[in-house]
């Protein structure tokens, strides 16, 4: 799976891709039901390969995609669809030229049409299709440079902003590595600012959102590292430094979204660092309030940090309403073990003593319950300490797998509890109120 959004009606659509078939599935929004799907499959060309990276509602109740389909293995073009509320498809358009062109954005505009965007190796593109026929009714490219650091482009997004504008995360050629470009366009697709920043090492923008005052960007910097950044809503400069997570593996953001009550970004990506995961990459979840240098969230100054012009030149090619055939599929639905889900990282909500928790295991109060979460199956020691360091309770569990719950009854007051278990040892600080 890539990505769900809800809809209005209720129901939720989300889209996926396999090694020649895409699909998107109607769940229901009340319980997850399986409601209805389509396939999608490549008529276009020699090569059979498609693959949608944008779902996002529409007013009528129903959607629009957009990904990439293969031409043959020399000339990849973009592809966005429109169906509506039963899922039947209204119209479907290839854009391209004879190179390598994909298109990760679609989203519908205050005035009803649909902008989509693409950004491959060279360029940005940025076009506005008529939402009944998708018929172009402005189209907009501008070539960029990119620098190829071995690893090929990465795939970067866009999002609508309140002003009935674009806003865009993407990357840039600092010469001799990647830096981050943040575009922000109007209505019309015209560049009104952007900015590039960077440091000595590859940095990636991959996606944005706006938030009450300012427009964020998530990415990765310095090749390994999850990072966000603030830009000005008038100008596109940088406010204040960039964050970013102090790390010893690989992390990176794949999406970013404000909290509306506290404005604090929530940020997700992935990890490989020894002691976070279960091995190889895992989910990352991660918020930041801000206000201070953690253990693992910290500060920087881009060495680069820069105004970038970029002009409109050329535009694709509009292969027409063809390339794809829908169906209607069945998909049935796999249940999962819940009572196994582990959650681990930071702890919500956040606050000036975020604090690491191990993805093997997890510790939280709840009223008088401690609940300890264990991703393997381990023997597990517990022991809580009042604040002048007398043990107050003492516990030892066999074969722990799952989620334990333990009653604990305490008087008012600050504690630290401490977990023994099969890597090591975790501290937490917890407080028992009247």
């Amino acid at each position: 799976g890539i990505s769900c959004v809800p809809d209005n009606n209720n129901p939720s659509y989300c889209l996926s891709s396999t090694s020649n078939r895409a699909f998107a599935i109607k769940l229901s929004g009340t319980n997850g039901a399986f409601l209805s799907a389509r396939d999608l499959a490549s008529s276009w060309g020699s090569s059979d390969w498609i693959r949608i990276m944008s779902i996002n509602p529409t007013s009528d109740g129903g959607f629009v995609v957009a990904g990439d389909i293969y031409y043959d293995l020399g000339d990849i073009d973009g592809f966005v669809a429109k169906f509506d509320a039963s899922m039947n498809l209204q119209w479907r358009r290839i854009f391209g030229t004879t190179g390598y062109e994909w298109l990760t954005t679609a989203f519908q505009t205050t005035d009803g049409n649909i902008v989509v965007i693409g950004t491959p190796f060279n360029e940005i593109f940025i076009a506005k299709l008529n939402v009944s026929n998708g018929n172009i009714i402005w189209q907009r490219r501008y070539p960029r440079t990119y620098y190829d650091s071995g690893n090929g482009k990465y795939f970067t997004w866009g999002k609508p902003s309140s002003d009935g504008g674009i806003i865009l995360a993407d990357e840039i050629s600092g010469g001799t590595n990647r830096d981050v470009l943040f575009v922000k366009f109007n209505s019309s697709g015209d560049v009104v600012c952007a900015r590039r920043i960077g440091g000595p090492g590859n940095d990636v923008g991959i996606d944005v959102v706006e938030g009450a005052n300012y427009y964020y960007l998530a990415g990765l910097w310095n090749g390994s590292d999850l990072f966000y950044a603030k830009f000005n809503k008038t100008d596109c400069s940088l406010v204040g430094s960039v964050r970013y997570i102090l790390s010893s593996g690989d992390e990176s953001a794949r999406a970013i979204d404000i909290r509306p009550t506290s404005g604090i970004p929530y940020i997700a990506g992935y990890t490989n660092r020894p002691g976070w995961t279960a091995g190889n990459y895992d989910g990352l979840l991660a918020a930041d309030s801000g206000l201070q240098d953690t253990c693992y969230w910290r500060s920087l100054t881009p060495s680069t940090n820069v105004s970038v012009s970029l002009s409109a030149s050329g535009s694709w090619t509009d292969y027409g309403n063809t390339g794809i055939n829908v169906s209607s599929v069945t998909y049935s639905a796999i249940s999962v073990n819940t009572s196994k889900t582990i959650a681990c990282g930071l702890l919500t909500p956040v606050s000036n003593d975020e604090k690491y928790e191990d993805c093997y295991i997890s510790i939280a109060k709840n009223g008088s319950f401690l609940t300890i979460k264990s991703k393997d199956r381990q023997d597990i020691k517990l022991i809580i300490y009042s604040s002048d360091g007398k043990v107050v309770y003492r516990n030892e569990f066999r074969n722990v797998e799952g989620v334990l719950n333990e009653k604990i009854k305490l008087n008012s007051g600050i504690y630290i509890v401490k977990v023994n278990y099969k890597k090591g040892e975790i501290k937490n600080k917890f407080v028992i109120k009247d």
